[in-house]
């Protein structure tokens, strides 16, 4: 890798890819399944990183793909978000999800130095300017997937990894 930008592209890719292992064998019926009665379920999970992906957009200056209607607040952190079975169809979750990593990948793979190192406009421990920022997306994706491999066991899936 030959730049912040590239590493942050690779970070991106490889935390959809495991997002990928660990979903790509869910039915509709199990993206719906909490392991617990308040813990998220997978469409929320997926549909929560999209919405992520999506803000990270903004603060390059991309405009992110339209979203169908209704579905910020569907899965949206407010109180009062749908629970498990007000998610709609279930299979349009990770194209969407795929549409925006995909835009963002190419997104920070074409920044430059100066749009990566601007400061984020609210300061977050875990991170400083857009850059780090956008890099944190890759382990908010791998930890929402490690929610994901739990929800798998409660299911009675095999480990993935």
């Amino acid at each position: 890798m030959n730049s912040p930008a590239e590493a942050i592209a690779h970070s991106l890719a490889n935390s959809r890819m495991m997002l990928h292992r660990f979903t790509d064998d869910l039915t509709p019926a199990e993206y719906l399944h909490r392991a617990t009665p308040k813990a998220n379920c997978v469409a929320w999970l997926i549909g929560h990183i999209a919405l992520a992906d999506r803000r990270m957009l903004e603060l390059l200056g991309v405009e992110p793909p339209k979203l169908p209607e209704g579905f910020a607040k569907q899965f949206s952190r407010d109180e009062g978000c749908p629970q498990a079975g007000e998610f709609g169809e279930v299979s349009r979750l990770l194209p969407i999800f795929d549409q925006h990593r995909d835009l963002l990948i190419g997104a920070v793979t074409k920044a430059t130095p100066a749009q990566l190192d601007k400061p984020t406009e609210r300061v977050m421990p875990v991170f400083k300017n857009v850059g780090e920022c956008i890099n944190f997306m890759a382990l908010h994706t791998a930890m929402h997937a490690g929610q994901i491999t739990l929800i798998r066991r409660s299911l009675g899936k095999p480990p993935i990894v």
